[in-house]
């Protein structure tokens, strides 16, 4: 995916002292801002959240959720502003946030309430604090925007912890779980928006979901690679003859394509591993249920491919993270 980013964003970032030259040289991502464009493929993109969750405080993230400091055209905050209540915002931005990255919207509508809640497209791959608090307090921003008030009646769930600006901020309790939740009232989503506009959203819509189609068809072949491994690791079957017959093509040109982008089957399979394996740490798990979630059937085999990854033990690498 193509990512748009501005000058003036890019200032911004460097106002609340985040270098994103930096950052993109530590997530190994091409560093196009020269052309106020970057391009990632979804690992990519989640190494860039991992070193975004590095370097962001609280105070940087409740700045960097506040659309007047956003300063790009995100197709997902104008589609879901130009909206005629909350109900049809949320929906409107869970279809196009997909435009902006792999980061998933769920919106669940039930009697009373509507839940809205965020993951990764691989859903073994646990969003950072970063990425969870700047969502919820980008949704709670738009809805806010959009009927023009600062209460909203809601529930809010993480599995982190917030300080007490944030929660300020949020105007609510947050409990603390194992996934990320906002709850709203429905009597708060049908409030009309004072945004709404119905000539930009009959513009929006075509571009929009063009855009969508595009985006599916431009997608890397090392994109495609990293969404089979993501899906075939778990199972057991990820060889990279289970990996082609899953693409459609033959290993040699699997091989063939990967070179072409400057990678090969290993090296896709390795980084696939250990983005899995970060993960799954941060989650919690036990190292012998990692060991065979990302595909080594002997944990000291694990062990040792991951000393080699990162210099440390497993346990060296918890007792750092916790």
């Amino acid at each position: 995916m193509k990512l748009n980013i501005t000058n003036q964003f890019q200032d911004f970032l460097q106002s609340i002292g985040v270098d994103l030259p930096l950052l993109l040289e530590r997530a190994k991502v091409p560093n196009k801002l020269w052309k106020e464009e970057i391009s990632l493929t979804d690992l990519e993109y989640y190494r860039l959240l991992q070193e975004f969750d590095q370097v962001m405080t609280e105070e940087n993230i409740r700045q960097l959720s506040q659309f007047s400091h956003i300063q790009i055209f995100v197709p997902a905050f104008f589609a879901a502003l130009s909206s005629p209540n909350g109900l049809e915002a949320l929906k409107r931005f869970a279809r196009f946030k997909k435009i902006t990255g792999p980061i998933v919207v769920d919106s669940i509508e039930l009697e009373n309430t509507v839940e809205v809640s965020f993951k990764f497209i691989h859903a073994n791959m646990a969003l950072p604090k970063f990425s969870v608090l700047n969502e919820q307090l980008l949704v709670l921003s738009l809805l806010r925007t959009g009927v023009g008030a600062q209460h909203l009646s809601l529930v809010v769930e993480s599995p982190y912890d917030y300080d007490d600006v944030t929660l300020e901020t949020i105007g609510a309790q947050v409990q603390k779980g194992e996934t990320n939740r906002l709850i709203f009232d429905k009597t708060d989503l049908f409030k009309p928006f004072l945004t709404q506009n119905n000539i930009m959203w009959q513009y929006l819509e075509p571009e929009l979901n063009q855009h969508l189609a595009r985006q599916e068809r431009e997608q890397s072949f090392t994109g495609h690679v990293q969404q089979e491994l993501y899906k075939a690791i778990p199972s057991g079957f990820f060889s990279v003859a289970d990996i082609s017959r899953h693409l459609g093509v033959s290993v040699r040109t699997l091989q063939r394509n990967l070179t072409s982008e400057n990678t090969t089957f290993k090296q896709e399979l390795q980084a696939v591993q250990k983005a899995m394996a970060f993960s799954y740490i941060k989650m919690g798990l036990p190292t012998e249920e990692i060991s065979y979630l990302v595909g080594y059937s002997e944990v000291n085999a694990f062990s040792r491919a991951f000393k080699k990854w990162t210099g440390k033990t497993v346990t060296e690498y918890r007792k750092e993270m916790f």
